[in-house]
């Protein structure tokens, strides 16, 4: 990473400094000889997927919730690796029902919390489809419509409706069913992890900033930290400019803003006795005043961390806050605003690229991504 000491061109600048931004520019500067800018409107790198450690409780953790390297992609897998030494760790997500923890996504042990009984697969299947059964004739246009006809009201009613509404500030029946198709998924089997269709996954031994870190690491390559790059003086380049901001705002919302969620994390320190027992808790049945805790403690990447009496706790709750995040619904509305958005992209040497052209990438489709574009791209900038 170079230290910035005067306003250069580079040949290409890639606006954002997370995930996506700094794969493309690793790939860009290690695979041919173009210099590359990175500016990013934050003060640190990595974007939502960034950790730190806690200087109380020397935890490692990630302010914008847990984030695991979850993929089936060899490619994504072998790049990964080759930087950075991986714990291995299959997560596992619990939700607070019926005075219990339930691991998700749905499984057998949802079904029998649901059912308020013991049973085998075969049992559980016919129960879901039978009560499953009315609702397939509706169109799956909504989270609500998707969500019944696939797992029936009684799942849906105690992990579905009121998880969705506290995170999303939103009715099920207004969100589009791409929520629930990406986030919840049923098996009639004992639950098998939060990323049961990964063939690997992970999390970086020391945390993120092992991985994030040296991808700036080139003398190709100049950071701009905390740096608006639509404020003057405008980044110059020779050749191309990636965007990864929301494009509605790279577009100055000419066309309208696209609607937003706003979430935020807490992180407290509290009295070990009074913490969960696993790293991830939801409480799905809408009544906390937060959806979601984490105990980072829990996750084998502080393996070495010694026990104590005090542990790090993060609450995640809707509306704004410290650790703020803020999420694009995924609605019709916002759907066909954003392929307006798209639309007016026209400029051959301005490429929207990451997140911000998506409603949510994970990060191991988001590294993907990003070894493709630069597979575009490296023949005409070499």
């Amino acid at each position: 990473m170079v230290p910035v000491t005067r306003a250069r061109t580079h040949d290409v600048v890639i606006v954002g400094g997370g995930l996506f931004g700094l794969v493309l520019a690793e790939q860009l500067a290690t695979r041919c000889p173009a210099s590359v800018m990175v500016v990013e409107r934050e003060h640190h790198l990595g974007g939502l997927c960034w950790s730190r450690r806690d200087p109380q409780t020397g935890v490692e953790y990630n302010p914008y919730g847990t984030h695991v390297m979850a993929t089936s992609d060899p490619r994504v897998w072998e790049w990964i690796t080759g930087r950075v030494r991986m714990v291995a760790y299959t997560h596992t997500v619990h939700a607070a029902v019926a005075g219990r923890l339930v691991p998700l996504p749905l499984g057998l042990e949802a079904i029998e919390a649901a059912y308020g009984r013991r049973m085998s697969p075969e049992q559980a299947q016919d129960a879901v489809e039978r009560d499953a059964a009315p609702y397939r004739d509706a169109p799956a246009d909504s989270v609500r419509t998707l969500a019944l006809a696939q797992v029936g009201p009684k799942l849906y009613e105690m992990f579905v409706r009121g998880y969705v509404t506290a995170q999303w500030g939103a009715d099920p029946a207004d969100l589009a069913p791409e929520v629930f198709a990406e986030r919840f998924g049923i098996s009639y089997r004992p639950s098998s992890g939060y990323h049961p269709e990964a063939r690997w996954q992970g999390l970086p031994c020391g945390g993120y900033g092992t991985l994030i870190e040296p991808l700036a690491d080139h003398p190709r390559i100049e950071v701009h930290l905390g740096r608006d790059y639509r404020q003057p003086p405008s980044p110059r380049y020779r050749q191309l400019m990636v965007v990864t901001a929301p494009v509605d705002a790279h577009f100055h919302r000419q066309l309208g803003p696209l609607q937003r969620r706003s979430l935020h994390l807490n992180w407290q320190v509290l009295d070990a006795g009074d913490v969960q027992a696993v790293p991830v808790v939801t409480y799905p049945d809408g009544t906390s005043p937060h959806y979601r805790s984490h105990a980072p403690a829990l996750l084998p990447w502080n393996g070495a961390h010694s026990p104590s009496d005090a542990l790090l706790v993060g609450f995640e709750a809707a509306g704004p806050g410290p650790n703020q995040i803020d999420f694009v619904l995924r609605s019709p509305h916002n759907e066909e605003l954003a392929g307006k958005y798209r639309q007016l992209a026209a400029a051959p040497d301005v490429l929207l690229a990451g997140r911000g052209t998506t409603f949510y990438d994970d990060m191991g489709t988001t590294i993907g991504h990003a070894l493709a574009l630069a597979d575009r791209l490296v023949p005409d900038l070499t």
